[in-house]
């Protein structure tokens, strides 16, 4: 796992992002994991979040003029 996937898992856990447990989704489905993206919801978080994405984008190799 590199840096940037362990900070970015470190980062979900410590918001209370990414929470493990037995969950029942919306679809009725069971879970071992919730993740609830709408808890990144400070200027902080969003600049945390574009900056693992860019990463994750680099990293890709996906080649792009414009980022």
């Amino acid at each position: 796992m590199k840096p940037y996937q362990r900070q970015f898992i470190e980062f979900a856990l410590n918001k209370q992002v990414l929470k493990f447990g037995e969950f029942t989704l919306k679809s009725g489905r069971k879970s071992p994991y919730f993740f609830n993206a709408g808890l990144f919801n400070t200027g902080r978080d969003l600049a945390l979040l574009g900056r693992f994405y860019a990463e994750a984008l680099v990293d890709s190799g996906i080649e792009f003029d414009l980022l």
